[in-house]
């Protein structure tokens, strides 16, 4: 019980900082770049909120579980989209829909001898793709200034 909620932490303590990352360079990334982060972040948390939550639930069905991810991923969806464009949230709110419903059965269909090799494998994955999202803003936002450089020396 204890390494589910640490990885609910871990996932909600990430997507948070993703977003704040995203609120703060807003203006340096592009449209394109913006749908990506936003649909990534979302899609990341909502497979991994609904794999933990179908592992919570997984003695009843679906509903409960799916709820509860899709729900996660359309607010992450927006949250990091907003900021961005109109495009990013609509990317990152169906992303995160899809995530929900992906993580939610995936939990609920475990075995109860893999249930932690999951979530340490998702939780893993999880950490390197937003390690990868961090560096896809930053070189985003690096290219941006390239490109301001140059327009003024021009």
């Amino acid at each position: 019980m204890f390494l589910e909620w640490a990885s609910i932490v871990l996932t909600v303590l990430l997507s948070s900082y993703v977003i704040l990352i995203a609120n703060r360079k807003k203006e340096k990334l592009s449209c394109t770049a913006g749908k990506m982060i936003s649909m990534t972040n979302s899609m990341m948390t909502s497979v991994t909120v609904g794999t933990i939550f179908g592992i919570f639930f997984r003695n009843t069905d679906l509903t409960i579980p799916t709820i509860i991810s899709m729900t996660a991923g359309i607010i992450i969806g927006y949250l990091t989209g907003k900021p961005l464009s109109l495009m990013a949230v609509l990317e990152g709110i169906t992303a995160g829909i899809m995530g929900g419903m992906m993580g939610a059965m995936l939990g609920i269909m475990l075995q109860e001898t893999y249930l932690n090799i999951l979530i340490y494998f998702i939780d893993v994955v999880f950490v390197l793709v937003t390690i990868l999202l961090i560096k896809v803003i930053d070189q985003e936002v690096s290219k941006f200034n390239k490109n301001e450089k140059s327009f003024h020396s021009i």
